[in-house]
């Protein structure tokens, strides 16, 4: 049986390590845009059918999923990397302290956990918005009433 060198576990880690970093740049960056629609362009969703928000909905959660299973999916292969390593090369004898306790005894088997906490929220105060778009724009109608503008006036 061969094992898998050194340089290229590492350079493996590495690159799971970047996809990881793409998925949550992705995320955020969709996040982003759905929240300035839903948030500085909430007009735009007030005049959105009932059927054209659900299938907005469904969208918008096909894309949870299929981000957060990859984001799930790629830390759980990156631990079992870790892990490979550890096993492999892992001599504590073999490296400074301070890069033994973040490099090769880091584990990221609860991730997984973080991800469907961080998707689902995500999610949630997407639905929340399309669902009651007026309960988010009555809480701005009071603070500009607060101030003395009526936006009903506009």
């Amino acid at each position: 049986m061969a094992l898998l060198e050194e340089p290229t576990l590492v350079e493996a880690i590495m690159d799971a390590r970047e996809q990881i970093d793409f998925l949550w740049q992705f995320f955020v960056s969709v996040h982003i845009a759905l929240f300035a629609l839903v948030f500085i362009y909430g007009s735009a969703v007030e005049r959105l059918n009932w059927p054209a928000r659900i299938l907005s909905i469904f969208g918008i959660a096909g894309f949870e999923w299929i981000n957060g299973n990859a984001l799930s999916n790629a830390y759980l292969l990156l631990d079992s990397m870790l892990e490979q390593y550890r096993w492999s090369f892992g001599q504590v004898e073999r490296f400074h302290p301070a890069f033994y306790e973040q490099f090769v005894l880091a584990s990221y088997a609860d991730r997984p956990g973080m991800v469907l906490i961080t998707h689902s929220a995500a999610l949630l105060v997407i639905i929340l918005a399309f669902l009651s778009q007026r309960f988010f724009q009555g809480r701005l109608s009071a603070q500009q009433m607060a101030r003395g503008h009526d936006p009903r006036e506009s």
